[in-house]
């Protein structure tokens, strides 16, 4: 027991002595490595987010679980158990709704990850189902590589690489395969 009680101090010293002997460029990656490692996680259960532009809430958010991951000022928040997403307009009217078992938010780039069953409807009636979509918030576009259907009230069009708007006004895919109506210009 009096070894441990000399020894300890020792050690102690020891290691003071070799931590201020550092160079300034070691202390510097020390520094690093800790900032690097420092992570901090934030579970939550039953939440609703709100995300708010220019003083309007534009998008609500509700899920059983979300976990936030925040490092070096980034966040990233993994919501699952069943995710709603309602993108609303200017007057607070909604515009589209998305629906999916999970999702992962980047705060950082304000993106949506949808996953598992994605499921979009506009409010004029168009409808798209896919098992991955991504929603980029700030300039308000979807993309999916995989395979969707999207449904209009005179369309039913199937295909693969999805790109367009979140309203599903405009869009474009690749290897399409389905029934469409085309219009026609007619001449006078």
């Amino acid at each position: 027991m009096t070894y441990l009680r000399i020894l300890l101090p020792i050690m102690a010293a020891v290691l003071l002595s070799a931590c201020t002997d550092l160079s300034d460029y070691d202390r510097e990656r020390v520094r690093d490595a800790m900032a690097d490692s420092l992570l901090s996680v934030t579970e939550s259960r039953n939440i609703r987010m709100e995300l708010i532009e220019d003083g309007h809430r534009i998008v609500t958010v509700h899920s059983p679980f979300a976990a936030t991951y925040s490092r070096e000022g980034r966040s990233e928040t993994d919501l699952r158990d069943s995710v709603y997403v309602a993108v609303l307009d200017s007057t607070g009217a909604l515009e589209t709704e998305v629906i999916s078992r999970s999702a992962r938010y980047l705060g950082h780039q304000s993106e949506f990850h949808f996953s598992d069953d994605v499921f979009v409807r506009t409010r004029d009636g168009r409808r798209l189902r896919t098992d991955y979509l991504e929603w980029s918030q700030s300039d308000r576009t979807i993309y999916t590589p995989d395979f969707v259907i999207i449904v209009t009230e005179a369309d039913s069009i199937t295909g693969y690489g999805l790109t367009g708007t979140d309203d599903l006004s405009s869009y474009r895919l690749t290897e399409v395969t389905g029934e469409f109506e085309l219009e026609q210009n007619q001449r006078e």
